[in-house]
């Protein structure tokens, strides 16, 4: 990856530093759900896509603006303490670069001087500010079968800081340390997969709290970047983290389901067009041999780009392609080229990489909805399809589509959505470990793999500005493997170990049906301190399995400055 800092350091120095920057705003936190909000209310995109996450702050901010100053929607305002409630949040959260912003009573008089940071340092030529993070929480959980269950806990603790240098650099690091004791299909897929969901690496300890010896998980989670706007138009940033790529709950491109990864970023905006390229170092498959040697991981990269365009104000169409590839541990430089395509780069190397393509759309109507979708090809024959129909292994591709309803039935914040997604046996997966769609054991897409059917539900109610009420359904049907088999859920083996080559089905193999279901009650005492009580309900079904696999869960927590983790599969 040095060719990639390389490449970063020389557009630094030789385009210069010409417009103003910014951090972003954490995924799946309360200003992607507000901006996804206004830009369904409001009807128009105004030149934000909203495709590729995370979002920037400034976009952010300035989209707030705009919308306040739409006069229809201003008339919305008046009317509703939610939606100012909304407003006055992204003010609070995104003050890097606002003065105006300042607590009633600050704390100690140096101490949260603004409402959303604890401390922060404002010159002409830098700014930063520092934030605590914190999450604690309680569970039991109570198994159908009587194996496993008792209780859970969820201890995260760490620090975060951001802030740019004259508005022309940004930064931002955070460090989350973490002890768990999960559910036990959490801990399930731990076992299965070598890796902590969303995090990796992890050592085991007897956590005291339980009969079982060497319960509890302890990991670290830390993610930085730096960035700059090479250009006015271009936006450049080196970071370790995640991304994700689509508007629905799930994502069939890039979600944020695997672990941190090392990434350069470069987003280009220009007139309706936004072009984002990520090129990102990941790590194969490996053995628990090597995990308990502590011995270095294989690598592997990816790079992938996606073209948003905004047809009208209110319709989106986005085209998305990826390469996952390894060189025996070095970059294949035919890659870094931002504009090409690559699956003719892929042939003219030899076809030795695993390259995917996409369609995406988004289209919001009568200013109470969205309708969106993605459709992922890895690999199709029109031929064997008009032959043996879709049944040949090597057709592999996933379909989304989803709807969105907010402010239902004319109540104000109750929000509904639906969503679909699919994906055929085998996709995504490789020969070997060097070009699986995956990062550290886990995907880089559902977090089910490949080989199932999913509908989610979600119903999100507001009923005051504090309070949020969440009720969250997930059906699924999928096939799992049984010992030594390969029927194409599971992305880890090689695709040249599959069962057959023709027939093949959406649930092959162990037919499996999953329903999880959640209740999620939470409180914002003061901004960004939530209380939460959750209920969650589990039941996986496979017809080989004459248990009672359904699970309980109920918890109570409290979480400082970070977003909650759902493991809603």
């Amino acid at each position: 990856m040095k060719n990639l800092l390389f490449i970063c350091c020389w557009l630094y120095w030789s385009l210069g530093l010409s417009a103003q920057s910014s951090t972003n705003a954490p995924l799946h936190d309360d200003n992607h759900k507000i901006i996804d909000r206004l830009q369904i209310r409001t009807g128009d995109f105004n030149g934000l896509h909203t495709f590729t996450g995370p979002l920037t702050r400034k976009d952010i901010v300035d989209y707030k603006n705009w919308a306040e100053s739409e006069s229809t929607f201003a008339e919305k305002l008046k009317g509703s303490k939610r939606y100012q409630e909304d407003l006055r949040y992204i003010t609070n959260d995104n003050n890097d670069t606002d003065t105006s912003v300042h607590s009633r009573k600050p704390f100690l008089k140096y101490f949260y001087r603004t409402p959303a940071h604890l401390f922060e340092v404002r010159t002409k030529a830098f700014y930063f500010n520092i934030n605590p993070i914190f999450h604690l929480k309680f569970g039991y959980e109570m198994r159908g079968n009587g194996g496993g269950g008792g209780l859970t806990f969820l201890n995260r603790r760490g620090a975060e800081i951001r802030g740019n240098i004259a508005d022309k650099v940004y930064f931002y690091t955070s460090v989350t340390e973490s002890q768990a004791r999960f559910p036990t299909y959490v801990t399930n897929r731990v076992d299965r997969d070598f890796a902590i969901p969303g995090a990796g690496f992890f050592k085991q300890y007897d956590s005291r709290l339980t009969p079982q010896a060497d319960d509890g998980f302890d990991y670290l989670v830390a993610q930085g970047y730096v960035g700059f706007n090479a250009t006015k138009y271009i936006g450049i940033q080196l970071g370790h983290g995640t991304n994700f790529i689509g508007d629905g709950h799930r994502s069939l491109f890039l979600s944020d389901y695997a672990p941190n990864y090392f990434y350069l970023k470069l987003n280009t905006r220009v007139w309706k067009i936004q072009y984002q390229n990520i090129f990102a170092e990941l790590t194969q498959n490996y053995t628990p041999f090597q995990r308990a040697q502590d011995d270095p991981f294989p690598k592997k990269y990816m790079a992938a780009h996606h073209l948003s365009i905004n047809i009208l104000k209110n319709l989106n169409i986005g085209l998305f392609e990826s390469v996952i590839f390894s060189r025996g541990g070095s970059m294949e430089l035919q890659y870094l080229n931002p504009i090409i395509f690559y699956r003719a780069v892929e042939q003219a190397v030899g076809s030795p990489d695993n390259v995917m393509i996409g369609l995406n759309w988004k289209y919001n109507f009568l200013k109470t909805a969205s309708f969106y979708g993605q459709f992922v090809l890895d690999e199709l024959s029109i031929g064997d399809i008009s032959t043996n129909g879709f049944g040949w292994w090597g057709n592999k591709f996933g379909l989304q589509a989803g709807l969105k309803y907010i402010d239902a039935f004319g109540l104000d914040h109750l929000d509904l959505q639906v969503e679909y997604n699919m994906v055929r046996p085998y996709t995504y997966t490789f020969r070997d470990s060097t070009a699986i769609y995956n990062h550290y054991h886990q995907p880089l897409a559902h977090p089910l793999g490949a080989n199932f059917h999913e509908v989610t539900a979600i119903v999100n109610y507001q009923p005051i500005p504090k309070l949020n009420i969440r009720a969250q359904m997930n059906y699924a049907q999928y096939g799992q493997d049984t010992l030594g088999s390969n029927w194409g859920s599971n992305l880890n083996p090689s695709y040249f170990t599959r069962e057959q080559e023709n027939n093949n089905k959406i649930g092959q193999g162990v037919k499996t049906n999953l329903l999880w279901f959640q209740l999620w009650v939470s409180y914002q005492i003061r901004h960004n301190l939530y209380a939460d009580l959750q209920f969650t309900h589990r039941n996986e079904n496979a017809t080989l399995d004459a248990l009672d696999n359904s699970a309980n869960i109920i918890s109570l927590g409290i979480r400082w400055n970070i977003a909650e983790r759902n493991n809603d599969w």
